[in-house]
């Protein structure tokens, strides 16, 4: 009975390192997504430059044809009053030509300014460009190394499963079904050692004569609170001392 407890407990720890590789698993595509969000921004920022350039020259562009018309515009009104013999007209046709002429000096202003940005934003475009092709090859290499990640758990999730399956055959039909049973009720937990006199998993105290069996290591004894399988220190800490010994001589 003895080697089916260390069986069950050998089982039991291949189960929680089954659970460790599972979410590891599980939490891969996660990761890879945040950084495929992440690296989608930077593209999205580089185009939102460009976008925002090409409007600033759009603009400026406008602007400058504006000023063109402003200037034909100008000269007309700079002849109406050469032409004209009414001061009052003069007069008129003058005011209008200093508006303009106001209209003009705002919109060069203006193209001036949106130029300077659109030089700006090409300058900031390079500079994000740059970054991205950066990122490109880190997310790359991060979708390289999600994927043997993956490989790499999956095969030793598979090594562990077979371990696991070669614990319970060793560790007998009665031990094997109960231990089957009380896994999914106890999250994961179906035997838990004897601390001094009490339950190591809800922490009730054990009869002093379900102790006796325990410790006798020659029966499955289960706590009469939480129906766990009690198991003696000396297997629990056995076992662990193996698994120990295995991984320091991988």
């Amino acid at each position: 009975m003895k080697e089916h407890l260390l069986a069950l407990v050998r089982a039991q720890r291949h189960d929680e390192r089954i659970s460790v590789l599972q979410r590891r698993l599980a939490s891969l595509p996660a990761e890879l997504s945040q950084r495929e969000a992440e690296h989608a921004a930077l593209m999205a920022g580089v185009d939102h430059l460009d976008e925002e350039r090409k409007a600033c020259l759009s603009r400026a562009q406008n602007l400058e044809n504006d000023v063109r018309q402003f200037e034909t515009r100008v000269a007309k009104v700079e002849k109406q009053a050469r032409e004209s013999r009414d001061a009052s007209a003069v007069q008129i046709a003058e005011h209008e030509a200093n508006q303009w002429r106001d209209k003009i000096s705002s919109a060069e202003d203006e193209a001036l300014q949106l130029l300077d940005r659109a030089e700006q934003l090409a300058d900031e475009k390079k500079e994000a460009a740059a970054k991205l092709e950066q990122a490109a090859a880190e997310m790359e290499q991060f979708r390289k190394t999600v994927a043997q990640d993956q490989t790499d758990l999956e095969g030793e999730c598979q090594s562990v499963q077979e371990q696991r399956d070669q614990a319970l055959q060793e560790a007998g039909s009665q031990g094997r079904d109960l231990y089957l049973k009380l896994l999914p009720a106890r999250k994961g937990r179906a035997i838990v050692p004897l601390r001094v006199d009490s339950c190591g998993g809800c922490g009730m105290v054990v009869p002093p004569n379900d102790r006796v069996r325990v410790h006798g290591m020659n029966h499955l004894v289960r706590c009469r609170s939480c129906t766990r399988i009690l198991v003696d220190p000396q297997v629990w800490n056995q076992d662990e001392s193996k698994q120990e010994a295995e991984q320091n001589s991988d």
